[in-house]
């Protein structure tokens, strides 16, 4: 059976690019307080600009007035400009915002003013305020918003009522201007403090409020890795907790459901092994063979595929498929598997079908025991020279499975006691090995084997077989045969 690895569970691509929750909430936050203060700032200044102006006008309509209360007796004199010249220029030097002050007789005659060159001329509005009729605006107090100036006209009444002239007072709104933008400048240094701290505090709010999240994610990865001992520690009483908790119960429940699943998978793999090395004992007893060979079999078929750089796993693989080499021969009629005597040209050709049936036999499942078992089966009496069958595959053909199998299984076939002969002498049985290296054998495979002896022989030595009573109940003549299927 297959089991789940670390392989099968991979990390997501590291080159994808990750947009950051923290960074997206910050600059969120950032964009948001920046809108808010944007608004504000208009609102401000558009406040501000309405009161400044209303201020203005308030104060310039004060300014008229005064103005026109003190020059109503300066007009009636004989020369009202050496009285109203002064005060014009004193109004003038003492309120900076404003642009201009000029006092009027009735005619619109210029007899007030801080500029002297002007005294005795008509008044005109300035320039940019030639759209407004300023003749036909009423005598009383008339004010306006012209360009960058607020002019407002005071009546002069004498107390019998009666007209004797007018004080024009213009107003600088660019001062009005001036002052919003100071405004402006000491609103924006105190919302980009603000600002900066907003974000500062987003941040250390955004990373509180991830951290579990960032937890999750790595408790997450390491469940993907297989890692399903490790709980998730989350001390957080959001969502992000019962996140948490809930993949916790999770990794709990797929722990559990792991641990099942490879009980039935080490139950059935041992199962497939009991099954494996019960029928190929049942194979090998029918063939006069011993039990224990096809244990030997099995471990030095691991320790050779280990010595040929076969992964642990597959060299297992090997060891548990192995006893099954011979399956085949239940085909085998009994007359000609334990024929006394010499076989036919026809026996033979039936006594090496056994490779052929214990195939097919084998090759309909889809057990990696089995499949593997299939191959030994199928290929295990083939030659590194060709010579061998059922195909006749030769060299690099031949898979490695039964290449390694058909080294150990003649070298335990002729080292061992059987029922009906005792073991070859040592320096015999290596005598044969190096004879067939290159031909029967991969000299790869027999270097390996020759190199590493005593591992080899150490297996052989564990797993002796005791001489049963069989072999009394077995005619010579019949174990003179038994050795005609193993070379």
């Amino acid at each position: 059976m297959t089991q789940a690895t670390d392989k099968d569970f991979q990390r997501p691509n590291n080159r994808r690019v990750i947009i950051s929750l923290r960074v997206i909430a910050s600059v969120a936050a950032a964009v948001m307080v920046g809108l808010s203060t944007g608004v504000i700032i208009q609102a401000n200044e558009k406040n501000l600009q309405d009161t400044l102006i209303t201020e203005a006008q308030t104060q310039i309509l004060l300014e008229a007035r005064n103005l026109a209360m003190v020059s109503s007796d300066p007009l009636l004199s004989d020369f009202p400009e050496l009285a109203l010249m002064p005060l014009a220029k004193e109004i003038m030097d003492s309120r900076r915002q404003l642009m201009d002050v000029e006092i009027l007789d009735h005619n619109g005659n210029i007899l007030g003013s801080p500029k002297p060159n002007t005294l005795g001329t008509p008044y005109h509005p300035p320039a940019r305020t030639a759209s407004v009729e300023w003749q036909n605006i009423r005598q009383d107090e008339d004010m306006y918003l012209a360009g960058s100036e607020l002019i407002v006209r005071t009546p002069i009444r004498h107390a019998n009522g009666s007209n004797l002239g007018s004080v024009v007072v213009s107003y600088d709104t660019h001062f009005i201007d001036r002052k919003v933008q100071a405004s402006r400048r000491a609103l924006l240094k105190v919302m980009s403090i603000l600002l900066v701290a907003a974000m500062a505090v987003a941040a250390v709010l955004m990373s509180l409020l991830f951290r579990p999240l960032s937890r999750v994610r790595e408790g997450l990865e390491r469940i993907g890795r297989g890692d399903l001992d490790t709980p998730m520690t989350v001390q957080d009483f959001t969502e992000m907790g019962l996140l948490a908790s809930t993949v916790n119960t999770m990794a709990a429940q797929l722990q559990s459901s792991r641990a099942l699943n490879r009980a039935r998978e080490r139950e059935i793999v041992e199962t497939q092994k009991e099954v494996v090395i019960t029928l190929g004992q049942v194979v090998e007893s029918r063939s006069l063979e011993t039990a224990n060979h096809t244990v030997r079999v099995g471990d030095m078929s691991f320790e050779l595929a280990q010595l040929a750089g076969l992964d642990t796993d597959e060299a297992e693989l090997i060891r548990m498929a192995s006893p099954m080499h011979d399956v085949g021969k239940i085909g085998i009629p009994d007359r000609i598997l334990n024929k006394p005597g010499k076989l036919t040209a026809e026996e033979y050709r039936l006594m090496q079908t056994h490779a052929e049936i214990g195939h097919r036999i084998l090759a309909k499942s889809e057990r990696p025991i089995l499949k593997a078992a299939a191959i030994i089966a199928h290929q295990h009496h083939e030659k590194w020279d060709g010579s061998g069958y059922p195909r006749g595959l030769a060299g690099q053909d031949i898979h490695i499975y039964g290449r390694i199998v058909a080294l150990v299984d003649v070298f335990d076939a002729i080292s061992c006691d059987r029922v009906y002969r005792p073991a070859m002498p040592l320096d015999k049985v290596l005598d044969i090995i190096k004879a067939e290296r290159g031909k029967h054998f991969d000299p790869g495979l027999v270097d390996l084997f020759l190199d590493n002896l005593p591992r080899f022989l150490a297996i052989r030595d564990q797993y002796q077989d005791t001489i049963s009573d069989l072999a009394d109940s077995i005619p010579e003549h019949v174990a003179l045969e038994q050795e005609k299927t193993h070379i």
